[in-house]
């Protein structure tokens, strides 16, 4: 069966992107789901430092031809991780248009992939949320990540990208979530309050799984799994009709 592949996307960095697809997929991988996250911020990545992995090769020299996916994947933690790296040759030599071989071979290894993409509209990003089944867009209430997010939506509809909803963060109370959702005419999949009590790198739902940022994430896990099980009947379906 092949597995259901998240872009997780935002308009501009600091917003808590990498940190919504880390603590979604440790509590995707909780729930029983093999799960996979890729590093897909060709440009600056940081994957690797904040679930603490330091692995080569890299998914840039599986993109650069120099090393094959199965020995990028680094899988001896609660979830499996395509790390890139800060190397500038290394960034310079990676073709992003090799992402789609590498997405589609992972979606038949694991049933969830999860692509942290770059911030903004690049190239190399909008590449990630046309392969994605779904975008999930990550943005903070301020209107100056609100404006950059609606500029993404934009351009993930233009590469016939699916988006999901968004996951808004640093949120003083549930209203501003809400109305952060209807400016970008974007279903609300989770409000994470500000949490200065909660700091680190590591994954909240496991550092502070009793935080109301962990319960959050949780949330947002909650709509994602339904997501994923939703395509998996359908995919069901399909087959079944096909063997018919």
């Amino acid at each position: 069966m092949r597995g259901h592949c998240y872009a997780v996307a935002s308009g501009k960095g600091g917003v808590g992107k990498t940190t919504t697809a880390v603590n979604t997929a440790t509590e995707l991988a909780g729930r029983g789901y093999d799960v996979v996250v890729v590093d897909a911020d060709l440009a600056m990545t940081n994957l690797g430092r904040v679930v603490g992995v330091d692995h080569e090769p890299t998914l840039h020299d599986v993109l650069a031809g120099d090393a094959s996916l199965e020995a990028a994947i680094h899988d001896d933690g609660e979830f499996a991780v395509v790390p890139g790296t800060d190397d500038i040759g290394k960034i310079r030599d990676a073709e992003p248009a090799e992402l789609r071989r590498v997405i589609k071979r992972l979606q038949t290894g694991f049933e969830v992939v999860i692509v942290d993409t770059g911030a903004g509209v690049d190239h190399e990003t909008m590449v990630g949320c046309g392969l994605a089944d779904d975008v999930v867009l990550v943005t903070t209430p301020d209107e100056t990540a609100l404006t950059d997010t609606k500029k993404s939506r934009e351009m993930v509809e233009t590469v016939d990208g699916n988006v999901l909803g968004v996951v808004v963060t640093r949120v003083p109370n549930a209203a501003a979530a809400t109305s952060a959702a209807d400016e970008l005419g974007a279903e609300l999949l989770g409000a994470v309050p500000e949490a200065p009590e909660v700091v680190g790198d590591e994954p909240v739902v496991t550092t502070a799984p009793d935080s109301v940022v962990a319960a959050a994430y949780g949330d947002i896990a909650e709509r994602l799994t339904a997501a994923v099980d939703a395509a998996g009947t359908a995919a069901a379906d399909e087959q079944a009709v096909g063997d018919d």
